[in-house]
C-alpha cells in the first residue's frame, strides 16, 4: 500500500497525458492521470499527486520528508496532549526545539536518509553548540518521529537507538541548599522589604520554605485545600503555561505530586492570620473563604513568570546571588529533612516517585558532617597497644610477660 507503479505517458492533442497505477490504504490499486503542456510536468504533475495522496491519507513511506513525520508526529503528540497522556508544556519545549534547531537539518531529507551516523552527527552538534540538556531534547524528537515511522513500516529500526549518548561537556554545579540562619535572613529581609511586602514576597517564601512545594504548586493552593484542624496542604494540582491552553491547573508531573504536606505549627499561625486579614477584606468569615491563597493584584491565578520577576528584582535589591530560586526552598526542605529523617520521607514530602530523584538532585551538601569521624575513630593507633588491644581510659598498660 502507498506505492505506485511506473509512470507512464504520452501526447493527447495539444498537451501530455501522463498516468500510474496506485495501491491505496483500502488495498484497492487505482489510476491516477494528469495532464501538462510537457511530458516531464505531467509526470511531475503524477509524482505531487502520489505524494499527496499518500500524506493526505496519513500513510508514511521510506520516500516521505522528514518534515512532513514530523509534523505528524506533533500533531499525535498535541491530541495526547488534549487527552491528558502527555504534558503541554512539553509539547511547547519539543516544538520550539524542532521549529529552531532541528527542522533546519532535516527538510531536505526523506525518512529513509535519516541515518543513524545523520542523526547522531545532528545530536553532537547541538550538544557542543547549545548544552547537554537541549541535546537530549533533540535525540527525544528524532526519536519520537523516528518511531513514527517504524511504526507505519517506512523505516526497519529507530536510528537514534545507536546514537551516541549525550555526555555532559560540563561538571554538574552542586545543588545550592539554604542553611537555617540563611533562610531566617532572607525571611527578614523579605519583612523589611516594602516592595517585597506588596508582591506577597514574605509569606510566599514562608509557604516554600515551610512545604518545599514546586513553584506551580504553591501558586496553584486555595484556601479550600488547606486542612487547618489537621494542619496539612493538600496539593490539588500545578499552574503551567501553554501556547495552547494557556494558563492552569495540570494534575501535577508524577503520580504522587498529589499529595498532603503537613504544615509545622509557624506555617499554620502565618496562614490563619492571612486568612483572617484576607476574610475581613473580602466580608467574609475566615472559615468560608475560598480562592487562591496567593492570588495576582486582581485576585485571579498568579503567573509563575510574574513570581519569578519578582523573586528576581528581590534578589538584586539584596544582592542575592542567581542561585536563589523559588526552587532553592525545595533543595533546602529536602537537605533538611533528608538530615533528620529518612531519604523515603523527604521524598514522599516533595512528591517524588523516586527516592533517588531526591537525594541526587535535590539535597545540598553542607558543611562535612562529624558523624562519620565519629565512627572512623574505632581507627586510632595511639588507644591501642602493640598487640591491638584497647587501652583503658582510666588505666595504664600493663607489662607482659613474655616467659
Amino acid at each position: 500500500m502507498g506505492t505506485h507503479g511506473k509512470i507512464g505517458s504520452r501526447r493527447d492533442g495539444a498537451s501530455w497525458k501522463a498516468w500510474c497505477k496506485y495501491r491505496d490504504t483500502d488495498g484497492r490499486v487505482r489510476k491516477i492521470r494528469r495532464w501538462a503542456a510537457t511530458k516531464g510536468a505531467a509526470e511531475n504533475e503524477v509524482r505531487e499527486s502520489v505524494r499527496d495522496r499518500r500524506v493526505g491519507s496519513g500513510l508514511i513511506t521510506p520516500e516521505t520528508k522528514v518534515v512532513v513525520v514530523a509534523e505528524k508526529w506533533l500533531e499525535e503528540f498535541r491530541n495526547q496532549v488534549d487527552l491528558g497522556v502527555r504534558s503541554g508544556t512539553s509539547y511547547d519545549t519539543y516544538e520550539q526545539r524542532w521549529r529552531t534547531l532541528v527542522k533546519s537539518r532535516v527538510e531536505s531529507l526523506r525518512i529513509n536518509e535519516l541515518t543513524t551516523g545523520r542523526a547522531d552527527k545532528i545530536i553532537q552538534d547541538i550538544n557542543t553548540s547549545h548544552s547537554a540538556s537541549t541535546a537530549r531534547t533533540v535525540r527525544a524528537i528524532i526519536s519520537g518521529f523516528c518511531a513514527l515511522a517504524v511504526r507505519h513500516e517506512a523505516l526497519k529500526a529507530n536510528p537514534v537507538r545507536d546514537a551516541r549518548a549525550v555526555e555532559n561537556r560540563k561538571r554538574k554545579k552542586p545543588v545550592r541548599a539554604l542553611k537555617v540562619e540563611e533562610v531566617l535572613d532572607i525571611f527578614a529581609k523579605a519583612d523589611a522589604d516594602e516592595v517585597a511586602v506588596r508582591q506577597d514576597l514574605p509569606d510566599i517564601m514562608r509557604f516554600y520554605g515551610g512545604t518545599g512545594e514546586r513553584t506551580g504548586e504553591g501558586i496553584a493552593v486555595r484556601w479550600e485545600n488547606i486542612d487547618f484542624t489537621e494542619k496539612i496542604a493538600w496539593v490539588a494540582g500545578n499552574m503551567v503555561r501553554t501556547k495552547a491552553d494557556g494558563a492552569k491547573i495540570n494534575d501535577g508531573k508524577t503520580e504522587n505530586a498529589l499529595r498532603g504536606v503537613a504544615l509545622a505549627d509557624w506555617l499554620t499561625a502565618m496562614l490563619l492570620d492571612r486568612r483572617t486579614r484576607v476574610a475581613a477584606e473580602a466580608g467574609v468569615a475566615p472559615e468560608e473563604l475560598t480562592g487562591w491563597v496567593f492570588p495576582n493584584s486582581l485576585g485571579g491565578l498568579r503567573e509563575s513568570s510574574n513570581l519569578r520577576r519578582d523573586w528576581r528584582a528581590f534578589r538584586e535589591r539584596h544582592d542575592i546571588g542567581d542561585w536563589f530560586t523559588p526552587r532553592t526552598f525545595r533543595r533546602t526542605v529536602a537537605t533538611l529533612v533528608t538530615d533528620a529523617l529518612p531519604a523515603r520521607e523527604a521524598s514522599d514530602l516533595l512528591g517524588h516517585s523516586r527516592v533517588s530523584q531526591t537525594t541526587d538532585t535535590y539535597v545540598g551538601r553542607q558543611a562535612p558532617s562529624r558523624r562519620p569521624a565519629v565512627v572512623l575513630a574505632a581507627l586510632d593507633s595511639t588507644k591501642r597497644d602493640s598487640f591491638g588491644t584497647p587501652r583503658s581510659e582510666t588505666t595504664k598498660p600493663q607489662a607482659v610477660d613474655l616467659g
